[in-house]
């Protein structure tokens, strides 16, 4: 069988309805989302399933969500597909989900842990004061100085997402992020778009947060890697279980570098990409980044029987 690298996706993937098709076909997963709602104290199903969006969309909502959702895809997958990762990757959230595949987190303690990740990156900042915007087609040297000009003088923004070689994320205080977009309107960029997000995810402003998440990642017993992780916050592989609390630790408020990650899982071998979740936004960034390699995205049970004739 070909090399496989499984990558899971992150926030902006959620909908209302995600996972109800496997969910009515599998009696294992109709247990996973029956044991999520136990963790979790309310119906996480029924959030996935009926909405309403307004409250799905809540990060405290959606981290925990996309994790069930590309979790129980996963737990499908493998029951029809032999499939050995050859590495794996998550962008954002989507880490917690790769550790979790890779044996790192109980199911119990990921579920929780996201939870808690959206809670504290929900409260970091306040309401309406930060949040994100994508830059399409960006000049990125020109964005950087523009960042480092306005952020001196008025408040903090940076990057916060590398996605592909036409696609980036900036976070930081609103006024900031609205000033660099207009110094480099009509030439840093093609297209600006503000983010429907809570709070300036991956900035500085973050840093708070990703103290109090410390504490309670070290709460949580760690077990081996089953499959080397490439990290965001570096784009290094890692298999050892020691180093992984530090990683999550400067990701909630360091830059995605998930261009450089992909980059890295092929230079390691990879020879196609297997997006395992909700909608399809890892896999078209990934043939944005490498159009060589060939990448697909698994949700349903078709895509599940089509991925298995694929990697024959």
């Amino acid at each position: 069988m070909k090399r496989v690298g499984i990558v899971f996706p992150g926030q902006g993937s959620q909908y209302v309805g995600m996972g109800k098709s496997i969910y009515d076909s599998d009696p294992h997963v109709k247990k996973l989302f029956d044991k999520a709602d136990q963790v979790l104290g309310f119906s996480i199903k029924k959030l996935c399933f009926e909405g309403p969006e307004d409250e799905l969309r809540k990060t405290y909502n959606t981290q925990p969500a996309i994790l069930l959702v590309s979790y129980a895809i996963w737990e499908k997958l493998k029951q029809l597909v032999e499939l050995k990762p050859y590495v794996v990757a998550g962008h954002s959230l989507g880490e917690y989900t790769a550790l979790l595949v890779s044996g790192f987190f109980s199911f119990e303690e990921a579920l929780y842990i996201v939870r808690k990740r959206g809670i504290l990156m929900e409260n970091a900042y306040p309401e309406g004061k930060g949040g994100m915007v994508a830059l399409l087609s960006p000049d990125i040297e020109m964005v950087k100085s523009a960042l480092d000009e306005v952020s001196q003088e008025e408040g903090l923004a940076s990057l916060a997402n590398l996605n592909s070689p036409d696609q980036i994320v900036l976070s930081g205080d609103i006024p900031v992020l609205k000033k660099v977009v207009e110094k480099l309107k009509g030439k840093g960029y093609k297209k600006a778009i503000f983010l429907n997000v809570s709070g300036p995810f991956h900035s500085p402003l973050m840093k708070r947060a990703a103290d109090q998440l410390l504490e309670e990642l070290r709460k949580i017993k760690s077990f081996q890697l089953k499959y080397p992780v490439v990290f965001n916050v570096d784009a290094n592989v890692e298999i050892k279980p020691e180093c992984v609390y530090e990683k999550l630790y400067y990701q909630m408020f360091s830059p995605v570098r998930w261009e450089d990650c992909v980059k890295r899982m092929v230079a390691e071998g990879v020879e196609v990409f297997v997006e395992v979740g909700p909608k399809n936004v890892l896999s078209n960034l990934i043939k944005k980044i490498m159009p060589g390699i060939p990448s697909y995205s698994v949700e349903t049970q078709e895509d599940m029987i089509n991925i298995k004739e694929i990697l024959k």
